[in-house]
């Protein structure tokens, strides 16, 4: 695919979507807002994401405005990095034991799932072992194709369960009783648009280049990268304030809630229970090995959850910064376990498929 093509892609169908892009700002703005009155943890994509995603499946076809992710992303991995300060940084080297053993986790959880899922449902196992390791939607949709899987049970799976894990988790952890330790550091900075503007805009251009390199999520990442560096080396950059926060979950819950498409999802109505139940079942073993990854490595319970959740990158870090949870620890957590996945899936599938068609061959 060409850079133009890329380019013109976000605003393709502008003029017809329009439309649909003002009814999801004039349902998302006020749900928001709502959300935030009720005090419920993050009010801006939480809200936005359920108005959204109801209006949407009633018929009513709404749209997420062009580069709402890209930027929601930049925003995010801007004011994350600032959270890598150089003794943070040193102390994430004495977790790594704890991160390989949370994605090693995943990827057993996820087979578990598809077997399951497989089980229960009738599809194919190929194509519920991608709907079940959560390495992001549209990795796992491409990963999918190439080896002749069905993609359609693979994007009911991720949207339905990314969904369920972005509106449970938060609620759970702010209000199940679950003792909260907020970050041993919090960026305290001076708001200076002077820095901030630039920084942001770079960031944005570093993003773009690199998705356009085909490099996932790097409209998160490379903010992360870029504003780490920065701030590692002692560059003090700018706070990056709360309503520009705000915006950014606005954007994510748009962007959410534009995917619940009703005739996609009345196409596979019948999926729909078997891949909320995979969800559940995925979702409660990944709270079991986030207890037992805790017990074992002394690390907070709640840290742990948010960090072996499976959400998406971009959904989890903007929990744990809205939260204020262990951020760089979450931010790593998710990061090697998305690179590892991403990298690594398409190895243990082959691995998996040879072991399950040896097992069949005897039976």
């Amino acid at each position: 695919m060409s850079n133009k093509k890329l380019v013109i892609g976000e605003f393709a169908n502008f003029r017809e979507q329009l439309p649909g892009i003002l009814k999801a700002l004039a349902v998302g703005i006020p749900a928001g807002y709502l959300f935030d009155l009720l005090d419920t943890p993050i009010p801006w994509m939480i809200g936005p994401m359920i108005a959204v995603a109801a209006v949407n499946l009633t018929g009513v076809r709404m749209h997420s405005p062009p580069y709402a992710r890209h930027l929601g992303q930049v925003i995010l991995g801007s004011a994350v990095s600032l959270y890598f300060t150089p003794p943070v940084v040193a102390a994430l080297a004495g977790n790594l034991p704890a991160i390989v053993a949370a994605t090693i986790a995943v990827f057993f959880i996820g087979a578990l799932g598809a077997l399951m899922l497989s089980q229960v449902s009738g599809v194919e196992r190929k194509s519920t072992f991608f709907a079940s390791i959560p390495g992001g939607a549209m990795a796992m949709a491409v990963l999918a194709e190439r080896y002749g899987a069905q993609i359609a049970p693979v994007a009911v799976a991720h949207s339905l369960r990314v969904s369920l894990v972005v509106i449970l988790i938060p609620f759970a952890l702010t209000y199940g009783g679950i003792p909260l330790e907020a970050s041993a550091y919090r960026p305290v900075l001076p708001l200076d648009l002077a820095i901030l503007l630039p920084w942001l805009s770079f960031s944005f251009f570093l993003g773009e280049v690199s998705e356009r390199m085909r490099f996932h999520n790097g409209c998160l990442l490379m903010p992360i990268f870029f504003g780490a560096a920065l701030t590692v080396s002692g560059i003090e950059l700018s706070a990056v304030p709360h309503r520009l926060m705000d915006f950014a979950q606005l954007m994510f819950g748009l962007v959410l809630g534009a995917r619940y498409e009703r005739a996609f999802f009345a196409r596979y109505r019948m999926f729909i229970p078997f891949a909320l139940l995979n969800s559940f079942f995925i979702l409660i073993a990944s709270l079991i090995a986030a207890a037992a990854l805790a017990w074992a490595f002394s690390l907070p319970i709640a840290t742990m959850i948010i960090a072996t959740s499976p959400g998406g990158l971009a959904e989890m870090t903007i929990t744990a910064q809205a939260l204020q949870i262990s951020v760089p620890l979450v931010v790593a957590f998710h990061l090697f376990r998305v690179v590892m996945v991403n990298m690594g899936t398409q190895y243990f599938y082959a691995c998996a498929a040879w072991m399950f068609d040896r097992n069949d061959r005897k039976n």
